[in-house]
């Protein structure tokens, strides 16, 4: 073979190696899940299992890769990774588009809902649709709008059956507007702080309650610091998983199907996860010792009405009531 010979089929073999690694790299497209659940909770069993059936309906071509935890950031910091193109989902909450899409923070409202039957219908309304696009000019997409989070309840040092009751009860609540102001319309004094410093800030007496899903507050060992469960039921958290408008639009029509159909049956798998977790962390916290109060919701109910519209004022008039309408059975 001659020198140039050699060099021709040299260069043609190299350039067939990178053809076939650009085609490899092209066909595998790897999507990072965010989440700050730890592993085992029902997030991160349900992301798993999505991660499988979306490899199994792509052929490989589409991985999901979690990351729970926190692994990846905080919340904000995470959101805003995928707004600026990084191939990357992430669970939020609706609160969270209170600057972007300020209407969509009503979702987390207080006692909009009796049950997630009846929350879940806002999402094939007009209003919802409207919300959706608005989003999506915002620089995200709503990948899958409707998971079941999970029904918040309140764990404190004394019973609590009325809102009277929390008359200068300090109340842990994260870092955000509307979680602030739905404890102030059930009564109490919000407290914010990181979930982690929860259970020293009970300990110490900084704080006398804390409100979450069931999960939680057994996962946190709350239990053994305060022992009264209220069953407030103020909100029944649904969750959206995002990602960013830019790399969703860069995404095959089908891929985006695959994402979409296998997201729809996540969050019936993850409904599922934490309904059966719920069920657990209430008997585990019995016998832990804790006492379990019935509350009459309907006076927290008559104060979220009163104030929580008047603490948004960004919002469109009659929002909360719309939604609310929405919503009734």
């Amino acid at each position: 073979m001659t020198t140039q010979r050699w060099i021709q089929v040299t260069a043609s073999l190299t350039l067939a190696s990178l053809s076939a690694l650009a085609g490899s790299a092209q066909a595998a497209t790897e999507i990072r899940v965010a989440y700050g659940n730890q592993p085992s909770e029902p997030v991160d069993v349900a992301v798993k299992a999505w991660a499988d059936r979306v490899a199994e309906e792509s052929d490989g071509e589409l991985t999901l890769k979690a990351f729970p935890a926190s692994q990846l950031g905080g919340e904000t910091e995470v959101m805003e990774q995928a707004r600026f193109g990084s191939p990357l989902i992430t669970i939020t909450a609706y609160s969270n588009f209170m600057s972007s899409v300020p209407d969509l923070a009503v979702l987390d409202a207080p006692y909009l809902a009796d049950d997630f039957d009846s929350k879940l219908k806002v999402f094939d309304s007009d209003w919802f649709a409207e919300q959706e696009s608005k989003v999506e000019a915002s620089g995200y997409h709503i990948v899958i709008p409707d998971t079941v989070y999970g029904v918040r309840h309140l764990l404190s040092r004394d019973p609590v059956t009325t809102p009277d009751d929390l008359a200068g009860v300090k109340i842990r609540v994260q870092n955000s507007p509307m979680y602030v102001a739905a404890i102030e319309a059930m009564g109490a004094v919000p407290t914010p702080m990181s979930l982690g410093d929860v259970y020293p800030a009970l300990a110490q007496g900084l704080v006398d309650g804390v409100e979450n899903p069931l999960p939680v507050l057994y996962g946190g060992k709350f239990q053994e610091v305060v022992k009264q469960l209220n069953l407030t039921a103020h909100m029944h958290t649904v969750a959206p998983f995002v990602t960013g408008e830019t790399f969703w639009s860069q995404l095959s029509p089908a891929e985006q199907q695959i994402l979409t159909e296998t997201g729809e049956e996540m969050a019936d798998n993850l409904r599922g996860l934490v309904e059966q977790a719920t069920e657990t962390s209430l008997q585990q916290l019995k016998d832990a010792g804790v006492e379990v109060n019935e509350v009459d919701t309907a006076p927290f109910r008559e104060r979220a009405a009163a104030q929580i519209p008047a603490a948004f004022p960004q919002w469109s008039d009659g929002l909360y009531e719309q939604v609310s309408q929405i919503m009734t059975p």
